[in-house]
């Protein structure tokens, strides 16, 4: 008789975990509620200098190559590294910065840079994006200098690219369309003319 209850007992237990454990996965798209139920916004970082390169890798094959300086290579800067850093993006504070990526020619008289800054998730990516348009020294190279520079929000992740208009125009198209692809929301475009 005690074996019979046990037995009768552990069939009913294990019923209700089964019926239990699938609920959660059998839902329709109408039974989702709260957070769930937000349309999502996509993607609002790449995760990590491998993701970077591949954004970059095919933002570069839709530009005519007469646009690009030859041999541009995307290379993570060390945000520990405080005077190469505002060298080259003119920022002095890494605050909800996750990482720095510089994509540049290997040729150093070609005024042409993009940055790529992933923010964390305290990051004020749009201050971030601000202070890059500010301090960035479009002249770095000291014999050439960027006519134009344009950036802005991927998600939470920040763009921006500065050379000859026309480069500009084109690669920060590019970049929109790589950026919608996987996801991103586009905002904040901001953009500004140099003095030649």
């Amino acid at each position: 008789m005690k074996k019979l209850a046990v037995l009768s007992l552990a069939a009913v237990l294990a019923f209700g975990m089964m019926t239990g454990c699938g609920s959660k996965n059998d839902r329709n798209s109408d039974e989702v509620t709260g957070d769930e139920a937000l349309d999502p916004s996509g993607m609002v970082h790449l995760e990590s200098v491998d993701e970077v390169a591949a954004f970059m890798d095919e933002l570069y094959e839709g530009v005519a190559q007469d646009l690009l300086p030859s041999e541009i290579q995307t290379n993570e800067l060390d945000i520990n590294d405080a005077d190469m850093l505002e060298y080259h993006t003119g920022l002095t504070d890494t605050t909800g910065i996750a990482g720095v990526y510089l994509s540049e020619s290997m040729m150093s008289s070609t005024a042409y840079s993009a940055v790529y800054i992933r923010t964390n998730d305290e990051g004020d990516a749009k201050a971030i994006l601000q202070a890059l348009m500010d301090n960035i020294n479009p002249a770095k190279w000291v014999c050439v200098s960027a006519e134009k520079q344009v950036g802005a929000l991927f998600g939470k992740d920040v763009f921006f690219v500065m050379s000859s208009a026309d480069t500009v125009d084109e690669v920060y198209k590019n970049a929109v369309a790589a950026a919608e692809g996987r996801g991103f929301t586009v905002s904040e475009m901001m953009e500004k003319n140099n003095p030649m």
